[in-house]
């Protein structure tokens, strides 16, 4: 059969090549539809201006932070309790961008950072909120409640129906969880970390950590936050960052890289 023979038995009108041809570049269309758009929401994205920071602060209820702490302890333990209790007001009263911070994020804290003991959580939750409210203050403010922290008798905080009675309070002599609820275990005879009473425990310190964060953080709003505490620093002793009762756990082996 020749060439023309083929062509002949299978005729392609001018019409339907352009019917063809429509078809095929409104289905490329149709499938760059979702890219187009997606570049475009990118393109938005890029050109959106970030929220200045810090992000500010007006003044809230202390006593309201430090309950919706203590019930957020349960949610998502210490360092998101301590945070929560002192952004979720601030998400009510300022909005954005309070508004859109996912506060969950900040549940790495728990037990001292996903339970190696070392930084109270509800310190970190702390020094988080503070952070977005103050920026480089913040640490002159976290830094007031650590010294706070370390030197009081705790957790003096009585919530609202709370979960659990208890009675014990002590005084840690240090910002690190496992000697912070260590102490307290001894004292109150409470063998079992995953015990209701020692629970309760960490709820009621993430409620009087954020009421006592919001106390400081309204007496700065107010400039009234006094006589400043010198940023702890035992580099100079021990030639690391430390704390200043090390021989509370190494004794005489301190560890000192001092010269």
């Amino acid at each position: 059969m020749s060439k023309k023979a083929i062509f002949e038995e299978a005729p392609i009108s001018r019409r339907k090549a352009l019917t063809d041809a429509g078809m095929i570049l409104g289905a490329t269309a149709l499938a760059m539809l979702p890219a187009a758009a997606g570049g475009q929401q990118h393109s938005k994205n890029e050109n959106a201006k970030q929220p200045r920071f810090p992000w500010g602060y007006k003044k809230i209820d202390p006593e309201k932070a430090g309950q919706i702490a203590y019930e957020k302890y349960f949610k998502g333990e210490c360092s998101f309790a301590a945070a929560s209790g002192i952004l979720i007001p601030l998400q009510e009263e300022i909005g954005e961008p309070y508004s859109s911070l996912p506060l969950d994020a900040f549940k790495f804290g728990h037990s001292g950072v996903v339970g190696w003991g070392t930084t109270c959580g509800t310190l970190i939750g702390a020094g988080i909120a503070t952070a977005f409210i103050a920026g480089e203050n913040g640490e002159q403010i976290l830094n007031e409640v650590i010294k706070w922290y370390t030197n009081t008798s705790l957790p003096n905080f009585k919530p609202s129906n709370p979960k659990a009675t208890i009675h014990t309070e002590s005084v840690s002599h240090s910002p690190l969880c496992h000697i912070s609820v260590g102490r307290w275990m001894k004292k109150a005879r409470v063998t079992d970390y995953r015990s209701d009473p020692r629970k309760e425990r960490c709820a009621r310190l993430a409620g009087r950590v954020a009421k006592q964060t919001v106390i400081i953080l309204n007496k700065w709003a107010d400039g009234n936050l006094g006589k400043i505490t010198k940023s702890h620093s035992a580099i100079a002793a021990f030639g690391l960052p430390a704390q200043n009762n090390c021989s509370d756990c190494h004794k005489q082996a301190a560890p000192s890289f001092a010269k």
